[in-house]
């Protein structure tokens, strides 16, 4: 349930979030809305549990935001974020600007009614260091990979990493404004179908769920359920992808290519039921566009029962497989507190002992007994483990939602919903394989007047340059797969 508190002041916020952070409210977002041409609003989102706050105040364009970073680190790169768009830095910001993307100076894609406080931008400054015999070694932005691109600037000194400086956001996509701009539903929610290539479920239902809570539709339980089954079968076949990314990266071409069958057979399995293998334009606004009969149900049943054993035998060669052990054990550590106090999510989260998982309190998951897999170094091991018992929690989840679906039947008999759009502020969050996927809605007279999509990569890019610490840089391929980022979660 989302509460609202607004203040008169930014003052009376920032105290607001302090006092929050001591009764351990986990942060979530920080962010501005243009309202006109003289002022803004300042939103922070926080969490508990099942509670989520949104604290917002309005206030002048010329006043300088206050330092919510001082009380949440992770706080200062949607900071950066909003200097970037809006032109709007915090106190603490006016030297230390991180230049998401090539903007030209004096030019913020988001302002358009007010004016900036700063007069010209800064260029990004990569960290200097005064090492004897320190080297610079630059990792792209071009990437060997057909991915978004990403500037990587190690310092070493002999084996061992210093430093590493990570610059992302190089091509900006507008999606964003898009969303404000576009007033067909429809068309929206095929672009939420686009934002990720390997995350279509999550980011559509994503949006769905913010229009059935404006429109306060009533979602059938068989809707879920379907819902569910889609979301467990992304998360499935991507988590086998990045098992075999990491395999490839330390030279186990023996294991690597069963873990790709696997992951192949998914992806066909996914073509047969609903008729991509990406899982494209699956969900809709109160209800699916398919959803399973009994016979494709028992094709899922067939194949996870088929599958199951042989995922688990690789899983043991690789685990009890000393090469891939000294690997991947005590490398690139990322310690619990130094996750929490860069308020990591999923993977950075989990493989450091914090019980960061949605679907814990996800009211779509709220019958299954969910259970959070845990690691308790923080490693690329326990990346790699945490990962694998969460493709075997997946197959049981998917089981269960089944068998729920056989007991009340697969028919959906829920009748045509309107959609009525009420005004106000709206959040949605929805576990994936990267952990959850949150974007939020402002709706003014039936119509979105603010858009806000959060990629959870967006924070944890930085565990990376604490984990690379004292560490090779041959282990970069290998311990940045472990993680999984998004490269395009800063170009939306």
């Amino acid at each position: 349930m989302l509460e609202i508190k607004k203040f008169e002041t930014l003052e009376k916020l920032y105290n607001a979030v302090r006092l929050l952070k001591n009764d351990d409210y986990y942060f979530l977002w920080e962010f501005l809305k243009e309202i006109n041409k003289d002022n803004d609003e300042l939103m922070v989102l926080l969490t508990l549990d099942k509670k989520e706050i949104l604290l917002t105040c309005e206030h002048s364009n010329q006043e300088e935001l206050p330092k919510i970073s001082d009380i949440y680190y992770s706080a200062h790169l949607f900071e950066n974020e909003i200097y970037d768009f809006y032109g709007k830095p915090t106190i603490w910001a006016k030297n230390h600007i991180l230049r998401l993307h090539n903007f030209p100076k004096n030019y913020f894609p988001k302002r358009k009614l007010g004016k900036a406080i700063v007069e010209e931008k800064q260029d990004y400054i990569f960290t200097k260091t005064k090492f004897e015999w320190e080297v610079k070694v630059q990792v792209g932005p071009i990437h060997a990979w057909i991915i978004p691109p990403a500037h990587f600037r190690f310092t070493v000194d002999g084996d061992d990493t210093l430093n590493l400086d990570i610059q992302n956001g190089w091509v900006y996509k507008w999606i964003e404004n898009y969303f404000i701009k576009e007033k067909d539903l429809q068309k929206l929610l095929k672009t939420s179908n686009e934002i990720a290539w390997d995350s279509k479920v999550v980011a559509s239902l994503s949006f769905v769920k913010l229009i059935e809570q404006s429109a306060n539709l009533k979602i059938s339980e068989i809707t879920k359920l379907n819902r569910v089954i889609a979301l467990e079968l992304e998360r499935v076949y991507n988590h086998i992808w990045t098992i075999w990314a990491i395999l490839n990266d330390i030279g186990q071409w023996y294991l690597l290519n069963w873990f790709l069958e696997i992951r192949e057979e998914f992806l066909n399995l996914n073509k047969e039921i609903y008729w991509d293998r990406l899982l494209w334009w699956i969900v809709n606004f109160w209800k699916n566009n398919i959803n399973l009969d009994k016979q494709k149900a028992e094709k899922i049943l067939e194949t996870i029962e088929k599958i199951t054993d042989r995922f688990e035998n690789l899983l043991d060669i690789a685990i009890n497989s000393s090469w891939i052990y000294d690997r991947l054990f005590t490398t690139w550590i990322v310690k619990e507190e130094t996750a929490l106090t860069h308020s990591a999510l999923w993977l950075g989260a989990k493989a450091s002992w914090l019980k960061q998982d949605f679907r814990q309190i996800d009211d779509y998951y709220k019958d299954f007994n969910f259970q959070c897999m845990l690691g308790e170094n923080g490693d690329c091991f326990d990346r790699f483990n945490v990962r694998a018992e969460e493709v075997k929690q997946s197959f049981e989840i998917i089981k269960n939602t089944i068998s729920k679906l056989e007991k009340i039947g697969f028919k959906d008999k829920e009748k045509e919903q309107k959609i009525r759009l009420k005004d106000g502020y709206f959040v949605a969050r929805t576990e994936w394989h990267r952990w959850e996927n949150l974007q939020i809605i402002y709706i003014e007279n039936w119509e979105i007047k603010y858009y806000k999509f959060k990629d959870p990569s967006f924070v944890n890019w930085t565990l990376l340059e604490y984990a690379v610490l004292n560490n090779i840089i041959a282990d970069f391929p290998v311990c940045n797969k472990s993680f999984d980022m998004s490269y395009s979660g800063v170009d939306l």
